[in-house]
């Protein structure tokens, strides 16, 4: 995978989005046979709110891949590059100031 900057996502965080990925899609899996299944409601909102614990958890991942990647491109003596990553972090992962 590689960053706005061309640079590739280091094989560690890689490795740590696909295996969140694989257990939102098991997740997903899940959901779909309790609800063939006809299971309880609240046995599937559990399920569901795994799944999207684990695709929180990935985009959260990805978001900090994209801040170290614009954080280490060039050098940045004032600081405009680390404000404007940061409050890219904040607007995408729901943090106020």
């Amino acid at each position: 995978m590689k960053t706005p900057h061309g640079e590739a996502v280091d094989a560690r965080r890689l490795a740590e989005l696909m295996h969140r990925l694989r257990r939102a899609e098991g997740q997903v899996r899940g959901v779909r046979k309790l609800l063939e299944g006809g299971v309880d409601c609240t046995l599937i909102a559990q399920q569901l709110l795994a799944a999207r614990h684990a695709l929180d958890s990935a985009f959260v991942d990805l978001n900090l891949a994209l801040a170290a990647s614009d954080l280490t491109a060039a050098p940045d003596p004032g600081g405009e590059r680390l404000g404007a990553v940061m409050a890219r972090l904040q607007r995408q992962l729901g943090g106020t100031r």
